[in-house]
């Protein structure tokens, strides 16, 4: 990683942390990336927000470097959490640079990736959806990972995106049962 690069608007002790080897750096990173986000929020520049994601992603979880990689995730998450009901908005920016990951060589590096989608999609809820076909691609190869942790986060991941899945069915067929009449009948959406 070019140290002498600018990644503005990340500032220079947080790019040394998400490079770390130690996780504690990293997460240190992260929260301090998570209060940038959310000031940008606050300002509605979703420039500068896009700029964030952007580094994160190409400069970090996209990296050569494992460490690199493993910061880049934690800080896609840290930016998810900060946009809270506004990452709906940056899902795709979000999600395939995490999804690259699923197919790392490390196995830490897999699991760190299910973490940080999880994260991803706990905030997002069903603005996940239209994604589904990606996500399900990616936890589908997981889901014979030889790493018995990668695989049990990407259950849990599993079981999250189920849950969406049925918090959203259940709340259309709430909506077409409560305002769908349509000659005399009912209609009901089967998915």
């Amino acid at each position: 990683m070019n140290t002498e690069k600018d990644f503005s608007p990340l500032t220079p002790n947080i790019v040394r942390a998400l490079n770390d080897k130690l996780y504690e750096k990293r997460k240190v990173a992260a929260l301090e990336i998570e209060k940038l986000v959310r000031e940008f929020v606050a300002q509605n520049n979703s420039t500068q927000i896009r700029h964030v994601i952007q580094i994160l992603a190409s400069e970090f979880a996209l990296s050569q470097h494992p460490h690199s990689r493993k910061g880049g995730l934690i800080g896609l998450a840290a930016c998810s959490i900060a946009l809270g009901k506004d990452s709906g908005l940056y899902l795709k920016e979000l999600i395939e640079p995490v999804l690259t990951c699923f197919n790392d060589s490390d196995s830490r590096l897999r699991y760190y990736a299910c973490e940080a989608l999880y994260n991803i999609v706990k905030v997002a809820r069903g603005a996940v959806l239209p994604h589904f076909n990606l996500l399900f691609d990616g936890l589908s190869k997981l889901a014979a990972d030889p790493d018995p942790n990668v695989k049990s986060g990407s259950e849990l991941l599993d079981r999250l995106l189920k849950d969406i899945v049925t918090e959203m069915d259940t709340k259309l067929l709430g909506k077409c049962v409560a305002h769908c009449w349509f000659s005399n009948f009912f209609v009901f959406l089967i998915f």
